[in-house]
């Protein structure tokens, strides 16, 4: 009995895999588009403390017990916003963010953009956690009027795009 906890316990703080998934849809009533991006929760804790992103001076970040959730979101944001580029309809754009919620062993982080009210095509480049993991593959889903189509971003690709219409 002991034996099967401690292996279950293992498994799930060790996983053999990194990818990331990022769903973009289409909210046709509001002419936006919602973006969630389901992220496991260690490794990016690994980027935020890692040298390329982290200064000498600032404290280790705790993404799961964080001391100042605040600063965290900061990091968060600026990661993110670092590491992923949208062009929506040709032209580039800013998404705001929302914020994030942990859950389990994974991070969700939600942005949006406003005053989008076709999509003919949206390119996406993310390097999410590319620079920690050679293996890390992201994934995106872009719902459009009902219909998804996928990119997946990984090892030299990490820019792609889908189009509608």
């Amino acid at each position: 009995m002991i034996l099967a906890y401690i292996l279950t316990s293992l498994l799930l703080n060790f996983h053999p895999f990194h990818v990331s998934v990022m769903s973009i849809h289409h909210a046709s009533d509001e002419n936006t588009l919602q973006i969630t991006l389901k992220i496991f929760a260690d490794d990016l804790e690994e980027a935020l403390n890692d040298e390329q992103f982290r200064t000498p001076e600032q404290a280790f970040v705790d993404v799961l017990n964080p001391k100042d959730p605040q600063s965290l979101d900061q990091y968060v944001e600026e990661y993110l916003r670092k590491h992923m580029n949208i062009k929506v309809n040709g032209k580039e754009v800013q998404a705001a963010y929302l914020g994030k919620e942990v859950e389990d062993m994974a991070m969700w982080c939600y942005f949006e953009i406003s005053d989008v009210e076709q999509l003919e095509n949206i390119q996406v480049r993310s390097s999410i956690l590319t620079e920690i993991f050679d293996d890390q593959i992201n994934i995106v889903h872009v719902n459009y009027g009902g219909v998804i189509k996928s990119m997946k971003l990984a090892g030299n690709r990490l820019l792609d795009e889908v189009s509608f219409g």
